[in-house]
């Protein structure tokens, strides 16, 4: 589930209307107004705020996709947002005032699913700005401090140190238990970061080379008539294709390591030569663990135990290589639909793309960890560096990293912009 949350900051005295809108004048705090809209179709509202007030409001779209704009006093657009959850789903609005006066929202709806489709807008929260630092992280986390939410557990660090830590919305729906700092979370594709690290832990050893052709340790992969390398699996340029694509072909479950290999051993031809092109899959990754284990003679979990899991001292992460296991205090997942929440099972027992269960404190000693490497530096700075294509193009991932720059810093992430997890 992806979810985006934008800072708008208002400066409010008078209102003046935006023209070509439908005025819809006040909302009032707690109550939610349903309104029915078509497609190209503006309506406006305003929220009436005292000096330095947040403000949090939700439009639950119910068969309209809707964009929601914000404006200053004096009409001026602010900012927008449109979250890629099409026709249902919410959109999250903070305002923030400096002065007395009326802000303005417009609704505008992109596409219906039907000549009768609404969306409720609800002014949830009218208080006080934050002051601390900890009021702060409060209002970023507002859209999923609720019980009737899914959320997150939150750790803001320095230097090693945990200077904040705190859960917000609900571990599970079911059964109303909420976020906590130790509650476990399935981190998806940050377990490629383990994967790619214990990889060239084995290249630092001098046991294998990223550059080995994969049919060295898994002769079971088709000769596709190219050499796909261990570089080239870990930055996503093999060609070879994800197996959630091949498991919508096959039409059978794909959830262990031999419906996988069954899979891959018969596909008779790559998306395109390896190193041609960038396509993000997570079968390099699952096929990188396998080598992994081959490689060490130890399982891939014994592995990044031993070797990462310990020496940083992350006592609380654990594998999920068994759909079937019980890990105590792991959070459900959800994805918004539009009659609220649904479950969505993510696990399985194949694990190297992810896989791995933690908490925010240990995810905290991992992310420091990459910051300040030590003698692992030399790993961090291949894990960071760019994939190069056969034609020299650079391409935005690493070795289990994506590469971008926001502001003049570079930003890490687990994921391309428009790939899954």
């Amino acid at each position: 589930m992806k979810t985006t949350t934008l800072f708008l900051l208002l400066l409010l005295t008078g209102t003046l209307p935006v023209i070509g809108q439908e005025q819809k004048g006040f909302l009032t705090k707690g109550k939610t107004v349903n309104a029915q809209i078509e497609t190209g179709q503006k309506q406006l509202y305003k929220v009436k705020l005292n000096k330095d007030q947040f403000a949090f409001l939700v439009v639950m779209q119910k068969g309209a996709d809707v964009k929601v704009t914000t404006f200053d006093f004096k009409a001026n657009k602010v900012a927008e947002m449109d979250s890629p959850n099409g026709v249902g789903g919410p959109e999250n609005v903070k305002l923030y005032s400096s002065e007395k006066g009326d802000y303005q929202v417009e609704i505008e709806a992109l596409g219906t699913n039907s000549p009768s489709a609404t969306y409720d807008i609800t002014l949830q929260i009218v208080r006080p700005k934050a002051v601390t630092a900890a009021q702060k992280i409060d209002e970023i986390f507002t859209a999923w401090n609720n019980h009737g939410s899914p959320g997150a557990s939150v750790a803001v660090m320095k230097s090693g140190k945990i200077l904040f830590t705190k859960g917000y919305g609900m571990a599970n729906l079911e059964n109303n238990i909420p976020n906590t700092p130790s509650t476990m979370f399935h981190i998806a594709s940050v377990t490629k970061t383990f994967t790619s690290y214990s990889v060239l832990l084995l290249e630092k050893q001098r046991k294998l080379s990223l550059d080995d052709n994969i049919r060295k340790y898994l002769p079971e992969v088709p000769d596709f008539g190219h050499q796909i390398t261990l570089r080239q699996l870990a930055q996503h340029t093999s060609g070879i294709r994800t197996y959630e694509s091949l498991h919508a072909m096959s039409g059978y479950e794909i959830h262990s390591k031999e419906p996988f290999f069954k899979l891959i051993s018969r596909q008779r031809d790559l998306n395109f030569s390896p190193g041609d092109e960038y396509d993000y899959s997570n079968t390099g990754f699952i096929l990188l663990a396998t080598v992994v284990e081959r490689v060490s003679g130890m399982s891939y979990a014994a592995f990044v135990k031993k070797h990462i899991f310990d020496p940083l001292k992350m006592t609380a992460t654990v594998f999920q290589d068994d759909a079937g296991k019980v890990i105590p205090r792991a959070a459900d997942s959800y994805e918004p639909g539009t009659n609220g929440q649904r479950k969505l099972y993510v696990v399985n027992d194949l694990i190297g793309s992810t896989g791995i269960i933690t908490s925010v404190g240990d995810l905290g000693l991992w992310a420091s960890h990459l910051l300040k490497p030590g003698a692992d530096t030399d790993i961090v700075r291949k894990m960071s560096t760019a994939g190069k294509l056969n034609d020299g193009r650079l391409t935005d991932y690493g070795l289990g990293l994506a590469i971008a720059n926001h502001k003049g810093h570079k930003r890490y992430r687990t994921f391309r912009r428009g790939r899954r997890l």
